[in-house]
């Protein structure tokens, strides 16, 4: 994703919003889905067909992010 420093900011911001952005294509928009690749990876959410890993940790983070999300 074109990130040579992960520890830039800007990078960071930048390659994370890439992988993000392929990811919402992957699961066709599905930001939830999305959401729970970027943390749990997207071989989990089509391990646990197109769903929320049973992770708490995913589950968590899934809930924080769209709650945010939701707020905009």
């Amino acid at each position: 994703y074109g990130v040579q420093d992960p520890y830039d900011p800007q990078e960071n911001l930048v390659g994370g919003a890439r992988y993000l952005s392929d990811l919402i294509e992957m699961f066709g928009s599905d930001i939830r889905l999305a959401v729970a690749a970027y943390n749990a990876g997207e071989n989990n959410v089509l391990k646990y067909g197109y769903q929320v890993p049973p992770f708490p940790e995913t589950q968590e983070y899934v809930s924080r992010v769209l709650a945010y999300y939701n707020r905009f």
